[in-house]
């Protein structure tokens, strides 16, 4: 009788052990989709901030004016005079590249860049660790790594812009939707 009763308690403790797995696998994966929508979040401020830079910068048909360029972009004097080339006459260059590159340049300085490149890199450590999901989640890990999928692309457009600017927003307007789309689909799927 106790042989019994001591397999049971034990197969009662290996159900309820597996149970708490279950939603400890869940709360992990609603997790790393959150973190991954923060990060979003972050990267879409720089592409935005890119995107205004490049318009800025098509927009203007001469030098721009270092003033013009703080106010338009919120930055102090003193980061436009160290990130940005300015000309004898007291100028920034109209030309996008040059101040699209300037602003990368700022954000590798700043360590935004290596910010960026450090949460994605724990983020993939994460949804590696969520390999092998239970029966219940397998869908959700799909939209996860879809919305990984989505998030390495917009990782990669914050290190290295380029295309044209209408491109450029319509790609980045497109992956901001996809990881939103995704993660909402996560937190529906998620029994």
């Amino acid at each position: 009788m106790k042989k019994i009763l001591i397999l049971l308690l034990i197969f009662i403790f290996v159900l309820t052990g597996c149970g708490m797995d279950k939603i400890g696998y869940g709360e992990k994966l609603q997790s790393v989709a959150n973190e991954m929508l923060e990060g979003a979040v972050d990267i879409e401020e720089l592409l935005n901030q890119y995107s205004r830079i490049w318009s800025f910068s098509i927009e203007n048909r001469a030098a721009i004016p270092v003033n013009s360029m703080m106010d338009h972009m919120g930055f102090d004097k003193e980061v436009i005079e160290e990130y940005f080339p300015i000309n004898a006459a007291g100028n920034l260059s109209n030309d996008f590249s040059t101040n699209i590159y300037s602003l990368q340049t700022y954000y590798e300085g700043t360590g935004k860049l290596d910010e960026i490149r450090n949460e994605t890199e724990k983020i993939k450590n994460k949804v590696s660790e969520l390999n092998n999901p239970p029966p219940n989640y397998e869908k959700a890990y799909d939209e996860l790594l879809d919305m990984y999928t989505f998030y390495e692309e917009f990782k990669e457009m914050a290190l290295e812009p380029k295309e044209s600017m209408k491109s450029f927003n319509e790609k980045k307007n497109s992956i901001s939707s996809d990881i939103l789309s995704k993660y909402k689909r996560i937190d529906t799927l998620i029994p």
